[in-house]
């Protein structure tokens, strides 16, 4: 038993320092300049150039990093919220209404949702670029909204919520406004909670669609933007991508401990 025990601890250790020696390279890693990081050393950089690479990424291009915040968060911000909102809204009709052919349009729903993204991109390529909206805001955001896993996910979760929660409310005279913000929201905060978190990360590290969709430096977000740094003779700097990289991702690290407490599974007490 006690070899066993041993076993489980060691494999456990080895996973660990797998998973951690990524993110141990890229922090040593702010602190070197293109120079030290062509050495290829696991330790930080002596000296250290970590306020020097802030300071780079930020006056990059005049600062147009804090352009690449501003749109990362304009598409993930409202993209999630939106699909989220949405999403829900779908889960609640699949939840309350009969409707001609609604087992088979969930059935297709379900099948969408097993398609990857960057398997439609190019459709949206060519009516994006028959609208006259390549290169804007809305190319990003437009599919971003349209989130077919979010309407799954939704139907699992409203089919958690007992039918007598609803039949007490509408016994009450409530209407569907009042059974979907007033009973169903509260009782699906962990579900709605959960697709906006996962749609917000979805969609902030999103590569594939802007590169597509989207020319100006100025509209791109992080993720996409950072791949462009380069030098004034077009080379890449990899001290400022990689600051930029350690940036990229520092929201979405705030965003997931500040949330975490609404990920558990819960039912509130509206049957009172």
């Amino acid at each position: 038993m006690k070899n066993h025990n041993l076993k489980f601890h060691i494999v456990g250790i080895i996973l660990a320092i797998f998973f951690l020696l990524p993110f141990y390279w890229i922090v040593i890693s702010l602190t070197k300049n293109n120079g030290q990081l062509y050495q290829g050393t696991f330790f930080f950089g002596i000296p250290s150039h970590f306020i020097d690479n802030i300071i780079g990424v930020f006056a990059y291009k005049n600062g147009v990093f804090f352009n690449w915040i501003g749109n990362s968060f304009l598409y993930a911000g409202v993209g999630s919220l939106a699909g989220t909102f949405f999403a829900a809204l779908a889960g609640f009709a699949f939840r309350r209404y009969q409707f001609v052919g609604k087992k088979i349009l969930f059935i297709i729903i379900l099948g969408f949702s097993m398609v990857p993204g960057f398997a439609t991109t190019l459709p949206l390529f060519i009516v994006f670029k028959n609208l006259d909206w390549l290169n804007t805001y809305w190319s990003i955001i437009v599919p971003s909204v349209v989130n077919i896993f979010g309407v799954y996910l939704m139907v699992i979760y409203w089919n958690q919520i007992p039918e007598e929660i609803f039949d007490a409310a509408r016994i009450d005279g409530a209407g569907d406004a009042f059974l979907f913000f007033r009973i169903g929201l509260p009782n699906l905060l962990p579900g709605f909670t959960t697709l906006l978190l996962l749609s917000f990360v979805g969609i902030w590290n999103n590569y594939f669609l802007p590169l597509v969709m989207l020319s100006s430096s100025d509209k791109m977000p992080l993720v996409l933007g950072i791949t462009t740094i380069s030098s004034l003779q077009g080379f890449p700097v990899y001290n400022l991508t990689i600051m930029g990289a350690f940036l990229t991702a520092l929201p979405l690290l705030i965003l997931f401990f500040a949330f975490q407490r609404f990920l558990a599974p819960q039912l509130t007490g509206a049957i009172k």
